[in-house]
């Protein structure tokens, strides 16, 4: 394949200042460090700030791997860095230790005290406290910039707007503002950050940028993470019924306090496939539940974690858990029958969902050390039978969740399989661990991670969705939603046959074949472009022979690497100094993962800006 991204963006600087363009002010700033090893240094192409990722020995050794140590060290070295007052200006979002006794702090760029949206960096210290990795978003612009910080509007004006704006149903159950400066359009505006999150209508999560000085809306975008192909995949059945929808507020406390005086039990059910599946379940008599003894989908047997728990949305709009409701019993919020036997039609896709989340729980707690999604052993609920032929399933930020819906039948049957619950519980992983933008090409990077943790749990191919697909595609040809061994092999939806490259609007496996899709679509690709990453971790555990663990565990590091508006580039650096890391420069490993991004068209310092085929949008 042509390489025709190559940018010469990678260098490696010798401390001794001898680089082929002779001394510079960069060579003399990376003198100051102890070192007198090589340092990595990518382009920030199209950036303003500091090169994107910085690696190497770059300091000497501090008493405490830390925030305080982190923007020390910046500020040590601020004229590389291209910051005017780092200790000042980065506020510490979170440090965290990793198994090799590594520390990575991340840092939100600031500006009087406001956040810079989408401006995080991340400085990485070795278990000797010594830095070795600097990476991210810092817009030194701003640093020169007189911005007045001080809204003219409240906050809840703001939310007002965003509402009106996204048609928000008037009792949105998840609701957040955050005052920040955001970038748009070569202009730095002080705004609200609104995030919105319901289910009445076509479900949303959607963040809209409100003005704080005139109320104006100047951005806004939905990052409900289903599971793409949005062609016909969400049909008229949203619009039908939802005048009655309740509010979601979270677990009746009631329902919750009768769930300690339920009883362990095991039981088996048939899956929608008709496989038998083992069970863990909860079983009593609910006091004042004027019902005998039930069975529920209720799995405490882990003592670390607060229970894997399956809820019944029973296909009506008025059955939306009745979290509003201050008298339900636990029966009303949990799916129950009156046997430890789950083997009645309609129930196969809550066995999916109740057995598929113990074992994707169990996957990453054995295999990543990580207990549950957000680290810290948080309860795993899920809800089914979500509306009436719902033709997706999505990860709830908000409510912290997942929903499957049964399909119709033609393009899907019930959504619960174990890939899918695998991507949408890495959603959730994905989001406690500082999240990733859903737009553009970070949003690639986050739909990537859940399809390829979708084919690390589900081993059994390489392929998405491969058991939920309907009559109707099957008949045409349609056996999976994806590939990540072939991308190729199956099409996109029609409306993005235009933005390929041959018009024949196939998923891409190579850079050349990119989608520069507007924001308004597919929110600039997220589903589409993803399918370049993932093909190339398939490349590393099959063509390069690595195996799916050297790739479950790369993968699983580069998440302290990446950031909140991390781009292709970014993320081919952070898996290759995850590979580092874990095996050592010029190991088979690294040398895969750096193949694999060869044989995609990822080169070093890859840009968007840099592709004569992107339109400005």
């Amino acid at each position: 394949m042509k390489k025709i991204f190559i940018l010469a963006a990678v260098v490696f600087l010798i401390f001794s200042g001898l680089f082929s363009g002779g001394p510079s002010e960069a060579a003399n700033s990376l003198q100051e460090f102890k070192s007198k090893g090589k340092v990595r240094v990518v382009d920030n192409k199209g950036k303003q700030g500091p090169p994107s990722f910085v690696a190497g020995i770059l300091s000497e050794k501090h008493a405490n791997g830390n925030a305080q140590s982190a923007k020390k060290f910046l500020g040590k070295h601020k004229d590389f860095f291209k910051m005017n007052n780092p200790e000042k200006d980065l506020k510490e979002v979170k440090t965290t230790k990793d198994a090799l006794g590594m520390t990575h702090v991340r840092l939100q760029q600031t500006k009087n005290g406001v956040p810079v949206d989408r401006n995080e960096l991340n400085v990485h210290f070795n278990d000797e406290n010594v830095v070795t990795t600097v990476n991210g978003n810092y817009d030194v612009k701003l640093d020169s910039l007189d911005i007045d910080t001080t809204p003219a509007i409240q906050a809840k004006e703001a939310v007002s707007e965003a509402k009106l704006a996204v048609n928000a149903p008037a009792d949105v159950p998840f609701e957040t503002s955050e005052l920040v400066i955001y970038p748009l359009d070569e202009n730095y505006h002080l705004a609200y950050r609104i995030n919105l999150e319901f289910f009445e209508g076509e479900p949303g999560n959607w963040y809209v940028y409100v003005d704080a000085k005139n109320g104006k809306v100047l951005d806004q975008y939905n990052a409900v993470t289903g599971l793409g192909f949005f062609e016909d995949v969400m049909g008229e059945e949203i619009a039908q019924g939802t005048a009655a929808l309740k509010s979601e507020k979270g677990p009746n406390p009631k329902a919750i306090e009768n769930a300690s005086k339920l009883k362990p039990s095991r039981g088996s059910g048939l899956g929608t496939n008709g496989i038998t599946k083992l069970l863990n379940l909860s079983h009593g008599n609910v006091p004042d539940s004027g019902t005998g003894a039930q069975f529920y989908l209720a799995d405490y047997r882990s003592t670390q974690m607060d229970g894997i728990l399956t809820y019944n949305m029973k296909n009506t709009s008025n059955q939306i858990w009745l979290y509003s409701n201050k008298s339900a019993s636990w029966k009303d919020v949990e799916y129950s029958g009156d046997s430890s036997s789950w083997e009645t039609v309609g129930q196969g896709p809550a066995v999916d969902a109740h057995s598929n989340s113990r074992i994707v729980y169990d996957y990453f707690l054995n295999n990543h050390g990580r207990n549950s999604l957000d680290g810290n052993g948080m309860a795993i609920r899920s809800r089914v039978h979500f509306w009436t032929a719902y033709n997706n399933a999505f990860w709830s930020n908000g409510i912290a969740m997942m929903t499957y819906g049964d399909g119709d039948g033609q393009q899907f049957i019930p959504l619960a399989s174990l890939d899918v619950t695998a991507h949408e519980m890495t959603h959730g992983i994905t989001h406690y661990n500082g999240g990733l933008r859903y737009r553009f090409e970070t949003g690639a990077i986050n739909e990537a991670y859940s399809d390829t943790f979708a084919a690390l749990v589900d081993d059994s191919n390489w392929e998405i969705g491969e058991d939920i697909i309907g009559e109707a595609w099957l008949e045409n040809g349609r056996t999976a939603l994806r590939s990540s061994e072939d991308p190729g092999k199956f099409p996109v939806g029609a409306v993005y046959f235009p933005y390929s490259i041959d018009g024949e609007g196939r998923y891409p496996a190579h850079m050349d074949e990119y989608y520069y899709l507007p924001s308004n679509m597919d929110n600039g690709g997220v589903h589409i472009n993803c399918t370049i990453l993932q093909h190339s971790a398939f490349l590393v555990a099959e063509e390069y022979g690595m195996g799916r663990d050297v790739v479950a565990d790369t993968w699983y590091r580069a998440y302290d690497y990446l950031h909140y508006d991390a781009s292709f580039a970014e993320f081919r650096e952070a898996i290759l100094q995850s590979a580092i890391d874990l095996y050592g420069e010029g190991s088979e490993e690294f040398n895969a993962f750096l193949g694999a991004f060869d044989d995609v068209g990822l080169y070093e310092g890859w840009s968007v800006e840099d592709n004569p085929r992107a339109p400005r949008f």
